[in-house]
């Protein structure tokens, strides 16, 4: 009986040895490492907390790591001249960058560099829509004290606030806060595959876990350069309204707590940014536009999407032109 399962056992792993050699040989994996994020029963996810990984891509190399509170870059130190808070996803996270090289942590080190002392939370994470800018407003902005709150949109967020369904609109209009769901199959799968760290750095892993996103017809992130005004999608769609209507009441809380507010759109289609500068300006904060992929494609990864170290440079220092009166009596 022994002796028949360390039979089983060693075909299994030259069978798993085999089949990783033939994905590298053979197939490109768009990512491979473990995941940043675990479930959160408010949010749905939440980055991992003191977590360092690397990331592999045919096209980049990525250390990652998190501080205590499950924000990318260092710990956060308190100053009695309140932060910079950036909400966004994947581009505001960093996805494709090392620490140090993403736009947040950029101006951060600008600040320290002209003197200024002012904390930087970089509370962005891949793959999120804007409910999660409401709830984060709502329950934990308030002890970060912010003297700017800025905001990184991008069109795949019309979808994913559908995907994530942490909100609703009622007929009338009103946005609903819907329960979040318990951990799904995806999650409970990692559970397993990280009781064994070195299995996510299997390229077969990480074949498996585009598998679901290739199979519903893309991406979750924006390789696929998702437009937020498809050929089927109008102005009045439910999507875009419900999209509207969270970054509006994000806006608003900010409004509410006087937060000044900045926006940051990328990937949108000008109608949308049209929407987007409206709607900001409607609350008195400005809005950056940032040059698209096809205006700019070297800012961006041929495949995977997401910025290279340039496209954060420049990021960096648009929004620096922008907050400087914001930082009055904060050096």
């Amino acid at each position: 009986m022994v002796k028949n399962m360390l039979l089983l056992g060693a075909v299994l792993a030259v069978g798993l040895g085999v089949l990783e050699f033939a994905v590298r040989l053979l197939v490109p994996v768009r990512n491979v490492g473990p995941s940043f994020t675990i479930y959160d029963a408010e949010y749905g996810k939440r980055l991992k907390r003191s977590f360092t990984a690397t990331r592999y891509s045919p096209e980049f190399t990525m250390s990652f790591s998190t501080n205590s509170l499950g924000f990318r870059g260092p710990e956060t130190p308190n100053t009695p001249n309140g932060a910079i808070l950036f909400l966004g996803d994947s581009f505001t996270e960093g996805y494709g960058v090392s620490d140090g090289a993403e736009f947040p942590a950029i101006i951060r080190e600008t600040l320290r560099e002209r003197g200024v002392a002012m904390s930087v939370v970089n509370a962005g994470i891949g793959d999120n829509g804007n409910g999660r800018w409401v709830k984060f407003l709502r329950d934990e902005a308030a002890t970060h004290d912010p003297r700017l709150v800025v905001f990184q949109v991008h069109s795949n967020d019309f979808d994913d606030n559908l995907k994530e369904n942490l909100f609703r609109l009622s007929e009338s209009g009103e946005l609903l806060e819907l329960p979040v769901q318990p951990p799904g199959p995806a999650r409970r799968v990692q559970t397993i595959i990280e009781a064994w760290p070195s299995l996510s750095y299997l390229h077969l892993v990480g074949l498996l876990r585009e598998l679901p996103a290739a199979m519903a017809g893309g991406f979750s992130e924006p390789e696929q350069n998702r437009s937020a005004n498809g050929a089927n999608a109008t102005q009045t769609s439910y999507r875009d309204r419900l999209a509207l209507s969270l970054i509006e009441e994000s806006l608003s809380i900010c409004a509410h707590n006087r937060w000044p507010a900045l926006g940051l759109l990328v990937g949108l289609e000008p109608t949308y940014n049209d929407l987007l500068k409206k709607l900001f300006v409607g609350f008195g904060f400005d809005v950056v536009v940032f040059p698209t992929r096809d205006e700019m494609p070297q800012l961006y990864y041929t495949v995977d999407g997401h910025w290279r170290p340039q496209g954060h440079e420049l990021a960096a220092q648009m929004l620096l032109t922008k907050i400087g009166p914001y930082l009055e009596g904060g050096s």
